[in-house]
């Protein structure tokens, strides 16, 4: 997926990661407190994991987040935005 293809959701969990990263010493969003905060249980849902992959997915071949220490199927790990992705959010990229 490209820039010019994402979307709304997309949008919305790449802001949310960017304030959690902004907030935290290392600068990463855990990739748990990212999904809870856009309303996806991937605690117990496997259709939220699901989408939550997709979402981070297409941010990542964007060139917006990198994952550090992921596993994507069970939504762990941390998430770091990119220069790209603060612009993006930022209204400036």
């Amino acid at each position: 997926m490209v820039a010019d293809e994402i979307g709304e959701r997309h949008l919305e969990l790449l802001r949310v990661l960017n304030e959690l990263a902004s907030n935290d010493p290392d600068g990463v969003a855990h990739m748990d407190k990212a999904a809870q905060r856009i309303d996806l249980n991937t605690v117990t849902s496997e259709a939220d994991r699901e989408e939550f992959g997709r979402l981070v997915s297409a941010l990542e071949d964007a060139g917006y987040v990198q994952a550090q220490g992921t596993d994507l199927a069970v939504s762990y790990g941390m998430l770091s935005v990119t220069d790209e992705g603060r612009e993006r959010v930022e209204g400036t990229g």
